[in-house]
């Protein structure tokens, strides 16, 4: 097995990383009942400055990597991080909203998924975002200390696939609280290496089916930005991300809209 002993956090560290997600939930809530039909995703990005100047805490993304945005706010066909942009929400879009808070230096990191002025308005959409969600739960569940990280990831992708689905493969979860994304990079499918990994208390991760109507990658628009990703097939995705512990006797989700 590989030296896991980066990926446990100190009791004070796991602390203020439970701090930041009271923080975080807040603001998702807040987020989430302000993504209407007619709204912009700069507004959106606009009010969650403000809010974390207010709080006097920081966002988590902002800068990381050079990334210019607080959020991460992706419609439709666009994956993970993409820059709030000009657009404009349309009833039926498709969602994903992606955020960390970083509190006293413990980062706590989760996003969420809606459709645009409800379930109904787009039942394609709902229902991926549904078995996304439902995905990661039944896997977060059969996590327990000393198992390896391929029961998480079997798990994610048997759920997916039988419910027609596609797992985006070529990206990944990852372990967090000091750092936005800290190594390693742990798949959403049964890839060997997640046999080299075991759950062990103090552990603190990111876990986050990425999941799509058919595509199995994401591809640039170099032409848009060189952060951007797309659907390789331009289909629907859907994501949800918790930020979890691992415990002595299973996990404690510290950051998540569950």
């Amino acid at each position: 097995m590989n030296d896991q002993s980066s990926l446990i956090k100190s009791p004070d560290k796991i602390q203020k990383i439970r701090d930041s997600w009271k923080y975080l939930t807040e603001l998702l809530q807040a987020l989430v009942s302000r993504a209407k039909p007619g709204v912009n995703l700069l507004e959106l990005e606009s009010f969650t400055q403000d809010w974390l100047d207010k709080k006097n805490i920081k966002g988590a993304f902002k800068w990381f990597q050079w990334y210019p945005a607080n959020l991460c706010l992706s419609v439709n066909d666009a994956v993970v991080h993409s820059i709030p942009s000009d657009y404009i929400l349309r009833e039926g879009d498709l969602l994903k909203i992606d955020m960390g808070i970083d509190y006293q230096w413990a980062i706590s990191d989760s996003a969420v998924t809606i459709v645009i002025w409800g379930d109904k308005a787009n039942s394609d959409a709902s229902r991926l975002s549904k078995v996304t969600k439902e995905a990661l739960d039944q896997a977060v569940s059969l996590i327990k200390p000393w198992k390896k990280f391929m029961v998480f990831s079997k798990k994610v992708f048997d759920y997916v696939t039988s419910n027609w689905f596609s797992i985006i493969k070529n990206l990944t979860w990852h372990s967090v609280g000091d750092s936005i994304h800290e190594p390693p990079h742990i798949f959403n499918f049964p890839h060997k290496s997640m046999n080299q990994y075991i759950f062990k208390p103090g552990m603190v991760l990111a876990l986050e089916p990425i999941v799509a109507q058919r595509s199995d990658k994401v591809i640039e628009k170099p032409h848009i930005n060189s952060w951007n990703l797309y659907t390789q097939n331009w289909d629907l995705w859907a994501h949800w991300e918790y930020t979890i512990l691992v415990t002595d006797n299973g996990i404690e989700i510290l950051a998540g809209l569950v």
